[in-house]
């Protein structure tokens, strides 16, 4: 037989021995929890970061549809200016108009995907993103390029189609309104020289005038009448200088819309591949 405290002495090492190991395997299942917890916290993020990154795109994609639609409608009067090479800049509003459609399209697809938790949706996401990413830095480059050689061909198709189309403020052709509401929104005179710019021209030829009515600082005085040539009288600023003004102002607002475009679609970007390859994991556990 055992002795009584012997025992006591066993038992109570018995209990110690089941709390011992109670208490070991509680920390272990509380630290897989927590880090349950943490890994949720983390995939809920990145699921509500991608959707407002989607949804932004696809605010994004309106502003360049908005943009396509001034270039082509709003802008209409420094487009006709351009002459010949006014087809060029409607191609452009085309393409925004295009680019911008694409990236809400892309964007719906987007939200869609990871509300629904869809890898295809979000896949496709990806695909289209990375290609439309693509497309904008080839073109980012192009323009920072040839950047100068544009502003040439832009001053030599705005001063050709002064000379050879501009008819007069009378002239109800796309490019003499054009020339006479710039002429007058702007207070400006000629291409780059004033009335210089005027001589050997089809308008100076065809009404034996020095300069249009539009080119007046008050156009109702009686001196306003194409030949007399004071500096009082003519608009001091040439045209020239006011259309690349404001073509450069909407050139830094949309270099600044693009760089931000591009890099929340490099972070969705991210975000999808991530969470595809989430789902993946969470579908198919190893």
């Amino acid at each position: 037989m055992t002795p009584v405290g012997q025992a006591d002495t066993a038992s109570w090492q018995q209990v110690g021995l089941n709390s011992s190991r109670s208490k070991s395997s509680g920390p272990i299942k509380k630290g897989r929890i927590c880090k349950m917890a943490r890994h949720d916290k983390l995939y809920t993020w990145m699921r509500y970061s991608m959707l407002l990154l989607c949804v932004i795109l696809v605010i994004s994609g309106f502003v360049l549809l908005g943009l396509g639609a001034w270039i082509r409608y709003g802008a209409a009067t420094f487009v006709d200016v351009l002459g010949p090479y006014s087809s060029q800049l409607i191609y452009i509003s085309y393409i925004c108009i295009g680019m911008g459609s694409v990236l809400s399209f892309t964007g719906l697809i987007g939200c869609c995907g990871v509300w629904k938790e869809n890898r295809f949706f979000i896949m496709l996401f990806f695909f289209i993103v990375t290609m439309l990413f693509v497309a904008e830095i080839i073109g980012t480059i192009f323009v920072l390029t040839y950047r100068n050689l544009v502003r040439l061909v832009v001053r030599d198709a705005s001063k050709n189609s002064l000379m050879t189309a501009y008819m007069g403020p009378a002239a109800t052709d796309p490019i003499s309104t054009a020339w006479n509401t710039v002429m007058v929104k702007f207070k400006c005179c000629g291409f780059e020289n004033s009335t210089v710019d005027f001589k050997g021209s089809v308008f100076s030829t065809t009404t034996g005038l020095n300069y249009p009515k539009t080119c007046c600082v008050n156009k109702t005085l009686a001196d306003c009448d194409g030949i007399t040539i004071t500096p009082s009288l003519i608009q001091p600023q040439s045209c020239f200088g006011k259309v690349i003004t404001v073509i450069r102002e909407q050139s830094v607002i949309l270099g600044s819309a693009a760089g931000c475009i591009c890099m929340m679609e490099l972070s969705s970007m991210i975000l999808a591949m991530v969470l595809f390859v989430k789902l993946g994991l969470m579908r198919h556990p190893w």
